[in-house]
């Protein structure tokens, strides 16, 4: 007897990284911003957010309740949103991680992961939800891409499915990203993706600015960042012979 399988949907992926040192990382209004990027998701899905994790141990099931939370929560290292994921496929989280370090070092980041289903947002709705974000939160860098519905949004790669849960195992690979993300300011780029969020240090070297106009298609988001389209024969071409001139991480 042969059982159907569950048709795989794609969803948008949407990364962004703030670079922080103590002082930004400790006056960045975590509470404003969560709640402002809940109504953002709320308001170009026509979806709820259903349930609210805080620092990693405390979950609410009510928007009031977790609203009363942040409030009384003095240090907000993170939080996850889940807008019924289970149906919608769709959730985010933000972390500011110099704020979960009892060891402060000089550089870390603010990152930003949103998983949202292409049922509900087209690429013109996506890239507009982008700029008000990234000119929000002052994003420094970040990208965006479509990965199917059994593929992890951390790791990027496709999960293993168990007999009654899916797994991802963490590899080498996923701490490079890691430990270089704070070079964001110094033109570094995780890795190529149709759409690509650069700061001016990436167009501040020549050779790294030269490839980056002569490939895919560069405009402003506002005075600090640009978007750069690449296609999928952009990226394979630039993946093969430029990793280096580019500054890829991965």
């Amino acid at each position: 007897m042969k059982f159907l399988k569950k048709n795989r949907t794609k969803n948008w992926i949407i990364k962004l990284f703030k670079l922080t040192d103590q002082n930004s990382a400790e006056k960045f209004e975590m509470e404003s911003k969560i709640l402002f990027c809940i109504e953002q998701i709320e308001k170009i899905t026509g979806i709820t957010a259903k349930a609210f994790d805080i620092n990693y141990q405390s979950i609410y099931k009510t928007k009031s309740g977790f609203k009363k939370a942040l409030k009384s929560n003095k240090e907000l290292v993170y939080c996850f949103i889940d807008f019924d994921s289970k149906k919608t496929e769709t959730y985010f989280s933000i972390s500011n991680q110099m704020l979960n370090l009892k060891e402060k070092p000089e550089k870390s980041t603010i990152d930003f992961c949103l998983q949202i289903s292409t049922e509900y947002c087209n690429e013109k709705s996506i890239i507009e939800f982008n700029r008000i974000l990234i000119t929000e939160l002052g994003f420094d860098y970040g990208y965006t891409t479509q990965l199917y519905s059994n593929f992890d949004s951390g790791t990027e790669r496709k999960m293993k499915k168990g007999l009654f849960s899916t797994s991802v195992k963490i590899i080498e690979k996923d701490h490079i990203w890691t430990s270089n993300k704070i070079n964001i300011l110094n033109g570094a780029i995780k890795n190529l993706y149709p759409i690509n969020y650069l700061n001016k240090s990436h167009l501040s070297n020549s050779e790294q600015k030269k490839i980056i106009s002569e490939f895919g298609n560069l405009s402003e988001v506002n005075n600090r960042i640009y978007k750069w389209n690449l296609t999928d024969l952009d990226i394979d071409k630039l993946k093969k012979t430029k990793r280096t001139e580019l500054n890829l991480v991965e």
